[in-house]
């Protein structure tokens, strides 16, 4: 493994965050599957972020951001390098009718703020798991709209430990991708919104989610969709059609609920997650014609 106790034990000495070593990737994912990553870090602030990006480059160790692993699968071999969870970037206020969110900010807490506060924009994410950094590096949504509708800038730390702002018109954002600078890690995020009637926005919130929970598997573990729509049609419609539906490898299943959506009974393996991706694929290579493209992220090794 590249990172080893002792390189934890350098990295704890000039950080005030905190540093694990060999940590299973399971208790960090909401697929609840995955080996160990060489090292987590867990900045404190800003500061302590740049200086644990530094060190990595400085190790030549691979770095991977982890929000709350909702739309992730880590293999079963774990992580190398060092996985940084910005879990403590909590901050959330309102200038005006901008408001601004830490990336560890939860997205529901975020919606939670903005319906008390009176601003509406960003209902439409409603029931999206995850954190405020992951639905902006991924550009997350659901029900035709996405975050970058709404996003005014974001802060982000990059690679060799700077810091840099960009303003929503400088990241190329498309379809579940924002084109942010590789290897960066995104701080906070700033979202231009209107006014709204509170209760209005609620109810925008509640009828999304009650929608949300009436067709996806919410019972289980998952990583939220498997393949991004291809143009003009649905993903899950796709898998549905070719019969997988129910589909069961080891402990990993493609919903019987939603064919776009697989899911840990309580032991599965990420083999057992990447067989039914290929199997599902596959048959909708098949019978459609058309080459499915993952929505969520696979790292780790074998």
């Amino acid at each position: 493994m590249i990172a080893t106790k002792d390189l934890a034990e350098e990295l704890r000495a000039t950080l005030r965050g905190n540093v694990l070593a060999h940590e299973p990737m399971v208790r960090h994912t909401s697929f609840k599957i995955g080996g160990p990553a060489d090292l987590l870090v867990i900045p404190e602030d800003v500061e302590d972020l740049k200086v644990a990006m530094a060190f990595a480059r400085s190790k030549g160790m691979p770095s991977w951001v982890l929000g709350s692993g909702s739309n992730t699968l880590v293999r079963d071999g774990g992580i190398r390098g060092m996985v940084v969870l910005p879990s403590a970037f909590q901050a959330l206020a309102r200038a005006g009718n901008e408001v601004t969110a830490g990336a560890g900010v939860r997205v529901s807490r975020l919606l939670a703020f903005c319906s008390k506060q009176g601003l509406t924009g960003l209902e439409i994410l409603s029931g999206v798991p995850g954190t405020v950094g992951g639905a902006v590096w991924g550009n997350a949504g659901a029900w035709g709209g996405s975050t970058a509708d709404h996003l005014a800038r974001v802060q982000v730390v990059t690679d060799t430990g700077g810091e840099l702002t960009l303003e929503r018109e400088a990241i190329p954002f498309r379809y579940r991708f924002s084109g942010l600078p590789k290897g960066s890690v995104i701080v906070q995020a700033t979202f231009a919104l209107a006014r709204g009637d509170p209760a209005a926005i609620r109810q925008r919130i509640s009828r999304w989610l009650v929608q949300r929970n009436a067709t996806q598997p919410v019972e289980f573990r998952s990583a939220g969709s498997i393949f991004k729509n291809p143009p003009g049609d649905f993903a899950g419609r796709l898998v549905e059609a070719t019969g997988v539906k129910g589909t069961r490898i080891g402990g990993a299943m493609i919903s019987e609920r939603h064919g776009n959506f697989f899911v840990n009974l309580g032991d599965a393996r990420a083999a057992d997650v990447l067989a039914l991706v290929a199997l599902a694929r596959e048959r909708v290579r098949q019978t459609a014609g058309i080459d499915l493209e993952l929505e969520f992220r696979v790292v780790g090794v074998d």
